[in-house]
Order: structure tokens, then C-alpha cells, then sequence
């Protein structure tokens, strides 16, 4: 049996190869590498695949051993070959459809309607019919960041750090100066008790962003975190003239006094400690 679907992959592969070198003198010229599309499914395909090989069950993990036990009598270049002519194809395929592409893209309202699904089903711990909307959305329109925000959110609620790092930081690649994607970012940092990367993340967010209250106050508990005196007491006077009701600056500023306090000490104690000096004679 191991035999028969050995030969069933490789046939299979043959074709796939026949099929392609008819086209091969119209796709040299496509370094598919360099198109900024071709790198975002890239990404969206590794998520989907990374999930996969996270949630499969015992039979799949079994078969996918097997396959890739298979693959492996294949020749390396052999097989880099096809894997590229496949790569190709794909490409070539999406030329083709060109002229009607961006018609199967989902409207901004019905991206909002599709977003606020996924959130109910995270709200009562439902993580995979919830990361399948957010792929859904992807996949009509591969440049949504609150897509992918949404559902590198998700990761970070679910416990999936590392998925939660990947598509963030592409999010973040999409849209640069999103601030609510810095801080999205610092949420996961925190949670992985990295306050001085955090930090770095809500610095850009509140210079992006410096009235919005949820933000400064994130930015001020890093800041204290960390004993940044300058980024905590910037962060406090910018609350104070946000929203002066908050009743968290008294509590910040205590903190601050604080930390201030045990800065001054330390450096009085360092200060004090006598230096050894060389001893001179004659």
C-alpha cells in the first residue's frame, strides 16, 4: 500500500511537471519573491499551515509522517524543483484571473459584520471557528489589518504566542504607524513579562496616538515596569491633561514618587562608597 501511493505522489509530481514546462517560458520572467502580493498569501498560507500542523488530529499526523517519510526518498533538487514550477503555476493562475480581480472582495461593512462574529465566538472561548472568519476575511482582502490584528488579538487571548507574535509583527509590516497594533504588540510582550519591549511598542503608540487614555495608561504602567522615570512621569502629566478625573494618577504618581525615591537612594549609596586609590610611596 505504501508502495502504490509512493508511486500515486511522484506520478502525480510527473504530471504536475509536463503540465508546467509548457509554460515555463512565460513565467521565467516572474520572480514571484518580489510581489508584494505573492509575499501576504505566502503569510496567510504559513498561518493556515502552522495551524494545521497545531490541531490535526492523530490519523492527519500520522499520514503527514508518513508523506513526509515519502518526500524524503525524493532527490532535494528534485524536489525543489517542482515545489518552485508549483509556485509558478499558482502564480500564473492569478494572472490570469487579472481582470476580475477584487470582485470577491468583501465591503468594509460586511468586514465589520465578519469581525464582530469572530469576537462573539472568542467571547465564549471559541477559538477555531473564530480564527476560520478571520481567515475567511483574509483571504477576500489580504491587506485588512484589523483582520489580522483581530486575529493576532485572538492568539494572545487563546495562549498561542508565538502565532500571536508572527501576525502581529506582519500586521505591523501592512501598516506601520497603526498605534493600536503597537499596542497590541506591547499586550503580548507584557503577558510574556518583556516590559522593556513593551515599552518600545507603546512609545510609538502614544506619539501616534497621545490623547487616547487606554493607551497612556498601558504606556505608564510599562514605564513604571521598567523604572523609566522619564517615560512614566511624560506619561502622567499627558493623563492629567487628557483626563484629569482619572483616578488612576494618584495612584501613578505615588508609584512614581516611589520609584524616584529608591533611584535617589541607590545612586546616594553608590556615591558614598569609597574609592580605592593606589598608594603613593616616597
Amino acid at each position: 500500500m505504501n508502495g502504490f501511493l509512493l508511486l500515486l505522489i511522484v506520478g502525480s509530481l510527473g504530471v504536475i511537471a509536463a503540465v508546467l514546462f509548457r509554460k515555463l517560458p512565460q513565467l521565467r520572467v516572474i520572480d514571484v519573491a518580489s510581489i508584494p502580493k505573492e509575499r501576504e498569501r505566502q503569510v496567510k498560507e504559513q498561518i493556515i499551515l502552522s495551524k494545521l500542523q497545531r490541531t490535526g488530529s492523530a490519523k492527519l499526523q500520522h499520514v503527514a509522517r508518513w508523506m513526509s517519510d515519502a518526500v524524503k526518498m525524493l532527490s532535494r533538487h528534485g524536489r525543489r524543483a517542482v515545489q518552485r514550477l508549483y509556485r509558478l503555476e499558482q502564480y500564473y493562475q492569478r494572472l490570469r484571473r487579472t481582470a476580475s480581480e477584487g470582485t470577491n472582495s468583501y465591503s468594509e461593512d460586511r468586514i465589520k459584520q465578519r469581525l464582530e462574529e469572530a469576537q462573539k465566538l472568542i467571547d465564549q472561548d471559541e477559538f477555531i471557528p473564530a480564527e476560520k472568519i478571520f481567515i475567511d476575511v483574509i483571504s477576500h482582502n489580504p491587506k485588512s489589518v484589523d483582520a489580522y490584528e483581530a486575529l493576532g488579538n485572538m492568539y494572545i487571548e487563546s495562549g498561542q504566542v508565538e502565532q500571536a507574535r508572527e501576525t502581529l509583527q506582519f500586521t505591523l509590516r501592512l501598516s506601520p504607524d497603526d498605534a493600536s497594533v503597537h499596542v497590541s504588540l506591547a499586550e503580548l510582550e507584557m503577558k510574556q513579562e518583556h516590559p522593556k519591549q513593551a515599552l518600545t511598542y507603546l512609545r510609538k503608540a502614544v506619539e501616534k496616538r497621545p490623547k487616547n487614555p487606554r493607551y497612556l495608561d498601558f504606556y505608564i504602567h510599562a514605564a513604571l515596569s521598567t523604572g523609566s522615570l522619564k517615560d512614566a512621569r511624560k506619561g502622567i502629566l499627558a493623563l492629567k491633561d487628557v483626563n484629569p478625573e482619572n483616578q488612576k494618577i494618584e495612584e501613578f504618581e505615588r508609584l512614581f514618587q516611589e520609584k524616584k525615591d529608591a533611584y535617589i537612594r541607590k545612586t546616594s549609596r553608590e556615591a558614598e562608597k569609597p574609592t580605592d586609590m593606589p598608594s603613593q610611596e616616597g
